[in-house]
C-alpha cells in the first residue's frame, strides 16, 4: 500500500475493521454524540489496537494532512499518520488519528468511532455516530515501509508525563552532531545528560568535545565543550527558553549536504565539501515549536569569539598523504548577534516528500563588536552586519508515481556592506550546481593562495583570502517518476507477522527504483573588494541540466553544465535526496 494525501474518492478502500472492545471500554463510556474526552493516559493495550487498526488491510491509510472534502464518502475505516485531517464529507467507518488532530467541519460526519493520539479534536455535537476519544499522549512508532509498530523503548524516552519513578533522568552521552571533517577528524560530544519529567520539563547537557584528527590527545587544541540549559513549557514542552555555553568548530556553510555524505567524502575519499571556522563564547535563545503543525520559531542571542581553524591529520581510507584543500581565512575579534528564525514545514514527509511546502527563514545582525580580516586594516563592524537566508520549496504529486520538486534560495547580506568570510556563500558541487565543481561560483575568493601565521603553534599556512560571495541566489527544478515495481523486503507479508513479532528488530528495505530529471541555476555577487590583489567580482548566471537513477534514497546522477568553460559530464552519487 503507498501514502495517500488528498482527495479521497468515492471509490476508496472499503471494508470496516473496528477498534478492539478495549478502546471503547477506556474510553469512559462517552456518549453517543460526540462528547469530547480529553487528556486520557494511552495504556500499551490501546496502543497495539491502534497500531493493529492501522496495519489492517481494509483500512484506508494517510500520512500527513490529509481532508475528505464535501460531497465525498469514503467506505470504510480511515487513519492518519501526523495529521491534520479535516472532514468535510463523510466516512462510513471508524477513523483513527495517530499524531494529529481532527476537525470535522459542518456537514461532515463519522458514522463510527473516533480516536485521537496525541491531538486535538474539533467535532461539532451529531458529527460523529459512534464515540470520540482523545488521548493526550502521543503514539510512539517505528515505520516499518507503510506498516507502524508500537516502539516500546521510544515509549519510555518520550512519556514525560508518566509519573512512575524518579523525577529525574540522566545519563552519560557519547555522540556526533557534526560531520568528520579535514580540521578536528571525527569530533566526539561526551559528558552527562541531564532530563525531569513533567509537562515543564529541563534538560542539561554538559559535553565535553574531543577532536580526533591528531588520535586521542587531551592537547587544548584537541578539546572543546558544549553545555546546553533548556527549560519547556507548555503542551509537549512547545515553548522553551534556554542557553548555551560553547567552544566548536563549525561550517561556514552545512545546507548543500547531509552530514553523512559529508563525513563518508572525508573519510573514504579525502575530499571534505566543507570549510570550517572555530565560535567560542555562549548564546542565549527562545523557541516555540510545534511539530504537529510544522512550525518553528527561534529568537537567539550570542556573544562569540570567532577564529580560523587550521587544517588538521586526520586519517581518510585513500590518499591519505596527499595535501588538503586549503580553509578560507574568517574575519576574527569578538561578535555579538542576535537572530530569527522560522521554518514551516507541511511536507507529507519531511523524509521523502512528495507534497507540501517548506519554508525556512532566518536572519541575523550585528549588535556589538567587530571582526578583523588578516589581510585587510578596516574591521567589519557589528553595526554593518545585517545577512539572511531564504529557502523556500515546493512539492507536488502529478500522478501516483511521478510528482515536481522546486527550490528557490537566496542567502547573502541584506544590505550593500560586504560580509566576513564565514558569513559568505559559495555555489557549484553536488550539492547545489552538480555540473560545476564544488566552490567553482566563489566570486574568485580562491583565485589565489596566500601565507599567513595562522597555525595551531604560530607557524605558516597556506589559505584562501575569502570564502565566497556575498550574496547568492540558485533556483532548481526536479520532475521524479517511478516504474510499477516495488521491493519491500522484510516484514511487509501479513503471513509473516505472527513470526516477526519474536524479534527485536527486523530489517525493512525499500529498493522502489525511480529516475529523476532536474534543472539548475544560479549566480553571485560580490559587493566591494573589485580592485586590488585579492578582488572578487560577480560569478554571472550559470545553469546545468541532469539526471538520476536511484533506489530508496541512494541515487546515481549525471549532470551537465549549459555553460562555462569546463563542460565535461559529472557522475556522482548521493545517499539522500537532493532536495
Amino acid at each position: 500500500m503507498r501514502w495517500y494525501r488528498r482527495g479521497v474518492g468515492a471509490t476508496a478502500r472499503a471494508g470496516a475493521t473496528a477498534l478492539c472492545a478495549a478502546v471503547a471500554a477506556l474510553v469512559l463510556a462517552v456518549p453517543t454524540g460526540a462528547q469530547q474526552v480529553d487528556e486520557l493516559d494511552l495504556p500499551e493495550s490501546v496502543a497495539d489496537e491502534i497500531v493493529a487498526f492501522f496495519n489492517a488491510p481494509t483500512t484506508t491509510r494517510f500520512r500527513g494532512a490529509a481532508d475528505i472534502a464535501a460531497g465525498r464518502t469514503v467506505d470504510g475505516d480511515v487513519a492518519v499518520l501526523e495529521g491534520p485531517l479535516v472532514i468535510a464529507g463523510r466516512v462510513d467507518g471508524n477513523v483513527v488519528v495517530v499524531n494529529g488532530d481532527v476537525v470535522i467541519e459542518p456537514g461532515g460526519r463519522v458514522e463510527g468511532d473516533v480516536t485521537v493520539l496525541g491531538g486535538r479534536a474539533t467535532a461539532p455535537a451529531g458529527t460523529v455516530g459512534g464515540r470520540l476519544a482523545i488521548f493526550d499522549e502521543a503514539l510512539p512508532y517505528t515505520r516499518r515501509g507503510d506498516r507502524i509498530e508500537y516502539d516500546d523503548r521510544r515509549g519510555r524516552r518520550s512519556r514525560r508525563w508518566d509519573y512512575d519513578g524518579p523525577s529525574t533522568r540522566s545519563r552519560i552521552s557519547v555522540r556526533v552532531e557534526d560531520s568528520y571533517n579535514r580540521v578536528e577528524g571525527l569530533p566526539l560530544r561526551i559528558g552527562p545528560v541531564f532530563e525531569t519529567r513533567g509537562r515543564n520539563f529541563l534538560r542539561l547537557d554538559a559535553l565535553g568535545v574531543l577532536r580526533t584528527d591528531r588520535g586521542l590527545s587531551l592537547d587544548d587544541d584537541d578539546l572543546g565543550y558544549f553545555a546546553r540549559i533548556e527549560q519547556h513549557f507548555g503542551r509537549d514542552g512547545r515553548f522553551s527558553l534556554g542557553g548555551t555555553a560553547h567552544s566548536l568548530i563549525t561550517p561556514i556553510e552545512r545546507w548543500g549536504l547531509t552530514d553523512i555524505e559529508a563525513t563518508l567524502a572525508t573519510l573514504l575519499f579525502h575530499r571534505d565539501y566543507r570549510d570550517y571556522y572555530e565560535r567560542e563564547g555562549w548564546s542565549a535563545f527562545a523557541r516555540y515549536q510545534d511539530r504537529f503543525a510544522g512550525v518553528q520559531l527561534t529568537a537567539e542571542f550570542r556573544d562569540e569569539d570567532h577564529l580560523f581553524a587550521p587544517v588538521g591529520t586526520p586519517w581518510t581510507l585513500r590518499r591519505g598523504d596527499e595535501a588538503w584543500r586549503p580553509q578560507p581565512l574568517v574575519g576574527e575579534g569578538s561578535l555579538r548577534t542576535v537572530s530569527g528564525e522560522l521554518i514551516i514545514d507541511d511536507r507529507n514527509d519531511p523524509e521523502d516528500p512528495t507534497d507540501g511546502w517548506f519554508l525556512e527563514a532566518r536572519a541575523t545582525a550585528g549588535v556589538e563588536g567587530s571582526l578583523t580580516h588578516p589581510l585587510f586594516s578596516d574591521p567589519v563592524r557589528a553595526d554593518d552586519l545585517r545577512t539572511g537566508f531564504l529557502d523556500l520549496r515546493r512539492y507536488a504529486r502529478l500522478g501516483p508515481l511521478s510528482d515536481v520538486r522546486v527550490r528557490g534560495l537566496f542567502a547573502g547580506s541584506l544590505n550593500d556592506d560586504p560580509l566576513p568570510p564565514q558569513f559568505q556563500h559559495a555555489l557549484g558541487g553536488e550539492g547545489s550546481l552538480p555540473g560545476y565543481r564544488p566552490f567553482s561560483l566563489d566570486c574568485g575568493a580562491r583565485s589565489r593562495a596566500v601565507q599567513v601565521a595562522r597555525g595551531r603553534d604560530g607557524e605558516r599556512v597556506t589559505a584562501f583570502p575569502a570564502y565566497g560571495c556575498d550574496r547568492i541566489a540558485l533556483f532548481q527544478f526536479e520532475y521524479r517518476g517511478g516504474f510499477s515495481i516495488d521491493f519491500d523486503l522484510g516484514g511487509q507479508d501479513d503471513d509473516w507477522d505472527e513470526d516477526w513479532n519474536d524479534w527485536e528488530w527486523y530489517p525493512v528495505i525499500d529498493v522502489e527504483p525511480r529516475w529523476a530529471l532536474f534543472f539548475n541555476a544560479g549566480q553571485g555577487w560580490a559587493l566591494g573588494q573589485d580592485d586590488g590583489p585579492f578582488a572578487r567580482s560577480d560569478t554571472g548566471r550559470f545553469a546545468d541540466v541532469g539526471a538520476g537513477f536511484f533506489l530508496g534514497d541512494v541515487g546515481l546522477y549525471w549532470a551537465y553544465p549549459l555553460n562555462g568553460d569546463d563542460r565535461g559530464v559529472n557522475f556522482f552519487l548521493r545517499i539522500d535526496h537532493r532536495f
